[in-house]
């Protein structure tokens, strides 16, 4: 069923998925969908739950290379099959208080953490900038390969990961 949903949340969208064009493509009844998730929003969670990995910390001892793995995870992920089906929930985020609960504890905050977490290894080694604003920096380094998965079909390349990280390190460095 969590297959299904995928797959009918990555032909259709968020808006055009239905309990009903699901339990039709797994071959069940709706009842049978309603035993595990109980509305539309439960189940595309759980589908998206199925196949989410979190990024893990990098710590390489340079900052350039752990951010650098961090990008290149984050990219590999929105580059794939699946990460068209996050890009198809994004919309959604401000209407559904589950999907957004999931969204900020499951994707979020994780990314947000292994970020901060270079940012303070990067400035206690002197990498970075002390009074750099670790929040805003998190979401200026993380927005170019989200928006540019979202606003393009093409497959982000290793050659814009690199400039976008040139871009950034310039920013904040000592």
């Amino acid at each position: 069923m969590l297959g299904a949903t995928r797959e009918l949340l990555l032909e259709r969208g968020y808006g055009g998925l239905t309990i009903a064009a699901v339990a039709d493509a797994a071959g069940v009844g709706k009842g049978t969908i309603y035993l595990r998730w109980p509305d539309k929003e439960a189940l595309v969670v759980g589908a998206l739950a199925e196949v989410w990995e979190p990024v893990g910390d990098i710590d390489s001892g340079n900052l350039r290379d752990d951010l650098l793995g961090i990008l290149t995870t984050s990219v590999r992920g929105m580059n794939g099959r699946d990460g068209r089906m996050f890009t198809e929930i994004v919309a959604e985020l401000s209407r559904s208080g589950p999907l957004k609960t999931y969204w900020m504890n499951e994707i979020s905050r994780p990314w947000v953490e292994v970020v901060t977490a270079c940012f303070t290894r990067g400035i206690a080694r002197g990498e970075m900038r002390a009074d750099v604003d670790i929040q805003a920096a998190t979401q200026v380094l993380l927005s170019p390969p989200a928006t540019a998965g979202m606003m393009s079909d093409k497959k982000i390349t290793a050659r814009q990961v690199n400039a976008w990280l040139d871009i950034f390190l310039k920013g904040v460095a000592p």
